[in-house]
């Protein structure tokens, strides 16, 4: 099955999504940072940036979504969040997050991949 070639201004979409989500008082980035310096092994992902994630993925690629519904969305960017800030490789959370895409009847292509790949960089980043 050939996608539409919607990749790039899906993730124009996201990204959109995900700086408007990120902002916050400074209360709440001090919070953040104080508590990543208490317990710095667990990665906290802030729910508004995994339901930004999960807006956007089911717009961007919908052949993906088939059979999820948001929790396993979520799962899919805090588990790729968590690989991404605990130091991995990009071959480990690119091999990682293609398992996560892959709903047994649609497998992402490395297009797919790599885009929601930036999606989750770009909005889990080190809080």
């Amino acid at each position: 099955m050939k996608r539409p070639s919607v990749l790039l201004p899906a993730a124009l979409v996201v990204l959109a999504i995900a700086a408007t989500a990120c902002q916050s008082d400074s209360a709440e980035q001090e919070t953040a940072a104080t508590s990543s310096v208490v317990n710095p092994d667990i990665a906290k992902v802030d729910q508004v940036k995994a339901g930004s994630f999960v807006i956007g993925f089911r717009g961007a690629f919908p052949g993906l979504t088939e059979g999820r519904d948001d929790a396993a969305l979520t799962a899919i960017f805090t588990e790729t969040c968590a690989d991404i800030r605990s130091g991995a490789s990009e071959d480990e959370i690119t091999t990682a997050l293609t398992e996560r895409l892959d709903t047994g009847g649609t497998a992402p292509t490395p297009q797919e991949t790599a885009a929601v790949h930036q999606m989750v960089a770009a909005m889990c980043g080190q809080q």
